[in-house]
């Protein structure tokens, strides 16, 4: 079966509250925004650009994120980020992994929030690096969903675990219940290869875990080499 995706966006008759956002901008940011929003990201750039300099990545796909994709946010130098979106589950992936003040403008509503960086966020991956370098049993659940199956990063992992003397136990699903690990007590340490954004939820439940990204870019820091 074919998969067509088709994006959806926002209609709407004004944007408001763009004045009160002008008065928290800095002279120079970074523009992004989350699909649905595009196109009044563009008008708002537009808006601002004779009074702001204001930098995107045009070789990138235009100015959107993910909410495990922030490369349009990531340029050095520029430590404030305008996303045109709503709430803070975009946001975030900005203020941990990249380490930016990020500022949310929601033009349906109007409503502007602002995000400083997470510095404490490296500091608990560091922790669950050392964790898993230190533990024995591994388990690794891998999704077979689309657009989050990782297996070469996967098979990769485990060799690497593996030559390092480490047990690994190799789980494979559609879906992932945090709640289901408690029947698997002998393992020590869990990596999940699936959605990136998996990490909330084990910095949030204090899981000994973490997610196949963090493990590749940190693959010599987990193991006993």
């Amino acid at each position: 079966m074919d998969v067509i995706n088709i994006p959806t966006k926002f209609k709407l008759k004004e944007i408001k509250n763009l004045e009160e956002l002008k008065k928290h901008l800095p002279k120079k940011f970074i523009l992004v925004s989350i699909t649905q929003y595009n196109d009044y990201a563009k008008y708002i750039y537009n808006n601002l650009k004779n009074d702001y300099n204001i930098v995107i990545k045009p070789e990138l796909y235009e100015i959107n994120v993910l909410g495990c994709y922030s490369e349009p946010a990531n340029l050095e130098g520029i430590d404030t980020v305008l996303l045109i979106g709503n709430g803070k589950f975009h946001a975030e992936n900005i203020i941990r992994n990249l380490v930016k003040r990020t500022i949310v403008y929601d033009p349906i509503y109007g409503e502007i929030n602002i995000y400083e960086p997470d510095y404490n966020y490296k500091k608990s991956i560091d922790y669950l690096l050392v964790k898993l370098k230190n533990s024995n049993n591994i388990g690794i659940i891998l999704s077979i969903k689309p657009g989050q199956y990782y297996y070469l990063e996967t098979l990769k992992v485990k060799e690497k675990l593996e030559k390092d003397g480490k047990n690994v136990y190799l789980f494979i699903g559609d879906t992932i219940d945090i709640l289901q690990l408690l029947n698997f007590p002998y393992i020590d340490f869990w990596i999940f290869s699936a959605c990136p954004r998996i990490i909330d939820d084990i910095i949030r439940n204090n899981l000994n875990g973490l997610t196949i990204d963090i493990v590749m870019k940190n693959l010599e820091k987990s193991t006993n080499i």
